[in-house]
Protein backbone atom coordinates (compact mmCIF):
# COMPACT_ATOMS: atom_id res chain seq x y z
CA UNK A 1 0.00 0.00 0.00
CA UNK A 2 1.30 3.47 -0.96
CA UNK A 3 1.59 6.22 1.65
CA UNK A 4 -0.62 9.28 1.08
CA UNK A 5 1.37 12.18 -0.36
CA UNK A 6 1.08 15.78 0.99
CA UNK A 7 0.16 18.88 -0.99
CA UNK A 8 2.74 20.34 -3.28
CA UNK A 9 3.81 23.97 -3.02
CA UNK A 10 2.03 24.74 -6.29
CA UNK A 11 -1.26 23.34 -4.96
CA UNK A 12 -0.94 25.37 -1.75
CA UNK A 13 -0.23 28.56 -3.71
CA UNK A 14 -3.24 27.98 -5.99
CA UNK A 15 -5.48 27.35 -2.97
CA UNK A 16 -4.26 30.55 -1.29
CA UNK A 17 -4.88 32.49 -4.50
CA UNK A 18 -8.46 31.22 -4.78
CA UNK A 19 -9.10 32.01 -1.11
CA UNK A 20 -7.67 35.51 -1.52
CA UNK A 21 -9.88 36.28 -4.50
CA UNK A 22 -12.93 35.01 -2.61
CA UNK A 23 -12.05 37.01 0.51
CA UNK A 24 -11.54 40.21 -1.51
CA UNK A 25 -14.96 39.72 -3.11
CA UNK A 26 -16.54 39.30 0.34
CA UNK A 27 -14.78 42.40 1.67
CA UNK A 28 -15.96 44.40 -1.35
CA UNK A 29 -19.52 43.20 -0.87
CA UNK A 30 -19.38 44.10 2.83
CA UNK A 31 -18.12 47.58 1.99
CA UNK A 32 -20.90 48.07 -0.56
CA UNK A 33 -23.51 46.87 1.94
CA UNK A 34 -22.21 49.32 4.56
CA UNK A 35 -22.40 52.18 2.04
CA UNK A 36 -25.95 51.22 1.09
CA UNK A 37 -27.00 51.08 4.75
CA UNK A 38 -25.53 54.52 5.46
CA UNK A 39 -27.29 55.98 2.42
CA UNK A 40 -30.58 54.35 3.43
CA UNK A 41 -30.24 55.86 6.89
CA UNK A 42 -29.50 59.37 5.63
CA UNK A 43 -32.40 59.08 3.17
CA UNK A 44 -34.74 58.08 6.01
CA UNK A 45 -33.61 61.00 8.18
CA UNK A 46 -33.99 63.44 5.26
CA UNK A 47 -37.55 62.17 4.66
CA UNK A 48 -38.33 62.65 8.35
CA UNK A 49 -36.99 66.21 8.21
CA UNK A 50 -39.16 66.93 5.16
CA UNK A 51 -42.21 65.59 7.01
CA UNK A 52 -41.24 67.73 10.02
CA UNK A 53 -41.20 70.86 7.84
CA UNK A 54 -44.55 69.88 6.30
CA UNK A 55 -46.01 69.68 9.81
CA UNK A 56 -44.63 73.15 10.60
CA UNK A 57 -46.34 74.52 7.51
CA UNK A 58 -49.60 72.82 8.50
CA UNK A 59 -49.36 74.31 11.98
CA UNK A 60 -48.69 77.71 10.44
CA UNK A 61 -51.76 77.35 8.21
CA UNK A 62 -53.99 77.18 11.30
CA UNK A 63 -53.84 80.97 11.28
CA UNK A 64 -55.37 81.02 7.77
CA UNK A 65 -59.01 81.34 8.80
CA UNK A 66 -60.57 83.51 6.11
CA UNK A 67 -60.79 83.77 2.33
CA UNK A 68 -61.56 87.36 1.48
CA UNK A 69 -59.76 87.59 -1.85
CA UNK A 70 -56.93 89.53 -0.21
CA UNK A 71 -54.17 86.97 0.52
CA UNK A 72 -51.98 89.46 2.37
CA UNK A 73 -54.82 90.03 4.85
CA UNK A 74 -55.95 86.39 5.03
CA UNK A 75 -52.42 85.12 5.70
CA UNK A 76 -51.35 87.85 8.09
CA UNK A 77 -51.36 85.43 11.02
CA UNK A 78 -49.46 82.72 9.13
CA UNK A 79 -45.90 84.03 8.63
CA UNK A 80 -44.50 80.92 6.91
CA UNK A 81 -47.18 80.50 4.26
CA UNK A 82 -47.88 84.23 4.20
CA UNK A 83 -44.61 84.66 2.33
CA UNK A 84 -46.42 83.53 -0.82
CA UNK A 85 -47.81 87.08 -1.06
CA UNK A 86 -44.26 88.38 -1.59
CA UNK A 87 -43.31 88.39 -5.26
CA UNK A 88 -39.93 86.71 -4.76
CA UNK A 89 -41.40 83.90 -2.64
CA UNK A 90 -44.11 82.74 -5.04
CA UNK A 91 -43.20 79.54 -6.88
CA UNK A 92 -39.58 79.60 -5.69
CA UNK A 93 -37.79 77.75 -2.94
CA UNK A 94 -37.23 80.03 0.04
CA UNK A 95 -35.27 79.55 3.23
CA UNK A 96 -37.05 78.52 6.40
CA UNK A 97 -36.80 81.32 8.95
CA UNK A 98 -35.20 80.55 12.30
CA UNK A 99 -37.46 80.48 15.36
CA UNK A 100 -35.79 80.94 18.75
CA UNK A 101 -37.02 79.32 21.95
CA UNK A 102 -36.48 76.38 24.26
CA UNK A 103 -36.55 74.15 21.19
CA UNK A 104 -35.20 76.31 18.36
CA UNK A 105 -36.53 75.67 14.86
CA UNK A 106 -34.33 76.31 11.85
CA UNK A 107 -33.53 75.32 8.29
CA UNK A 108 -30.40 73.38 9.33
CA UNK A 109 -30.28 69.90 10.85
CA UNK A 110 -27.62 67.62 12.28
CA UNK A 111 -26.83 64.01 11.33
CA UNK A 112 -29.70 62.78 13.52
CA UNK A 113 -32.29 65.20 12.11
CA UNK A 114 -32.39 67.60 15.07
CA UNK A 115 -32.59 71.35 14.42
CA UNK A 116 -29.30 73.23 14.60
CA UNK A 117 -29.55 76.87 15.64
CA UNK A 118 -27.13 78.55 13.21
CA UNK A 119 -28.31 82.12 13.78
CA UNK A 120 -25.00 82.90 15.49
CA UNK A 121 -23.02 81.31 12.66
CA UNK A 122 -20.30 80.06 15.02
CA UNK A 123 -17.89 77.39 13.74
CA UNK A 124 -19.22 74.91 16.33
CA UNK A 125 -22.80 75.41 15.13
CA UNK A 126 -21.93 75.20 11.44
CA UNK A 127 -19.83 72.07 11.96
CA UNK A 128 -22.94 70.20 13.17
CA UNK A 129 -24.97 70.90 10.02
CA UNK A 130 -25.54 67.82 7.86
CA UNK A 131 -28.90 68.61 6.17
CA UNK A 132 -30.52 71.82 4.94
CA UNK A 133 -34.20 72.43 4.11
CA UNK A 134 -36.29 74.96 2.22
CA UNK A 135 -39.86 75.22 0.94
CA UNK A 136 -41.80 76.50 -2.07
CA UNK A 137 -45.40 77.77 -2.18
CA UNK A 138 -47.74 78.14 -5.13
CA UNK A 139 -51.50 78.53 -5.54
CA UNK A 140 -53.36 75.42 -6.65
CA UNK A 141 -56.29 77.44 -8.01
CA UNK A 142 -56.52 80.98 -9.30
CA UNK A 143 -58.40 82.00 -6.15
CA UNK A 144 -56.64 81.79 -2.80
CA UNK A 145 -58.50 78.74 -1.49
CA UNK A 146 -55.65 76.20 -1.59
CA UNK A 147 -51.89 76.26 -1.99
CA UNK A 148 -49.29 73.63 -2.74
CA UNK A 149 -46.26 73.42 -0.47
CA UNK A 150 -43.11 71.63 -1.66
CA UNK A 151 -40.33 70.92 0.83
CA UNK A 152 -36.76 70.26 -0.28
CA UNK A 153 -34.12 68.67 1.96
CA UNK A 154 -30.56 68.24 0.73
CA UNK A 155 -27.25 66.84 1.96
CA UNK A 156 -23.84 66.33 0.42
CA UNK A 157 -23.02 63.24 -1.64
CA UNK A 158 -19.49 63.54 -0.28
CA UNK A 159 -20.36 64.25 3.36
CA UNK A 160 -18.49 64.96 5.52
CA UNK A 161 -15.70 65.93 3.07
CA UNK A 162 -17.88 68.59 1.40
CA UNK A 163 -18.86 71.54 3.61
CA UNK A 164 -22.58 72.16 3.09
CA UNK A 165 -22.51 75.53 4.89
CA UNK A 166 -19.78 76.73 2.52
CA UNK A 167 -21.77 75.78 -0.58
CA UNK A 168 -24.98 77.13 1.02
CA UNK A 169 -24.16 79.80 3.63
CA UNK A 170 -26.56 79.44 6.58
CA UNK A 171 -28.38 76.76 4.52
CA UNK A 172 -29.95 79.41 2.28
CA UNK A 173 -31.56 77.98 -0.86
CA UNK A 174 -30.91 80.31 -3.80
CA UNK A 175 -33.46 78.41 -5.96
CA UNK A 176 -30.80 77.84 -8.63
CA UNK A 177 -27.91 75.67 -7.46
CA UNK A 178 -29.93 72.52 -6.70
CA UNK A 179 -32.18 72.72 -9.75
CA UNK A 180 -31.30 70.66 -12.87
CA UNK A 181 -28.33 72.33 -14.50
CA UNK A 182 -27.45 74.20 -11.31
CA UNK A 183 -23.91 74.41 -9.97
CA UNK A 184 -24.52 71.99 -7.07
CA UNK A 185 -27.03 69.68 -8.77
CA UNK A 186 -24.55 66.77 -9.05
CA UNK A 187 -23.00 67.28 -5.61
CA UNK A 188 -26.04 66.83 -3.37
CA UNK A 189 -28.75 64.29 -2.65
CA UNK A 190 -32.21 65.87 -2.55
CA UNK A 191 -35.54 64.71 -1.11
CA UNK A 192 -38.84 66.39 -2.02
CA UNK A 193 -42.15 66.16 -0.19
CA UNK A 194 -45.38 67.96 -1.09
CA UNK A 195 -48.72 68.72 0.51
CA UNK A 196 -51.76 70.94 -0.04
CA UNK A 197 -52.67 73.63 2.51
CA UNK A 198 -56.17 75.03 2.82
CA UNK A 199 -57.73 77.70 5.04
CA UNK A 200 -59.47 76.52 8.20
CA UNK A 201 -62.74 78.08 7.00
CA UNK A 202 -62.96 75.61 4.08
CA UNK A 203 -62.12 72.41 5.97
Amino acid sequence: MRKRQGFTLVEVMISLGVMTVGALALFGMQQQTTRANVHARTLTVASQIAQNVIERLKMDSLGWTSVSGLPATDLARSPLIGRITAGGAFGQFVTLPAVAGLRPLSNAFDFYGADVDITGGTPAELARVYYCASYRLSWVYTTNTAMRADVRVWWSKEAPTRDITTDFPLCADNNVSLNPGGGQYDNYHVVYLSTVLRPMSTL
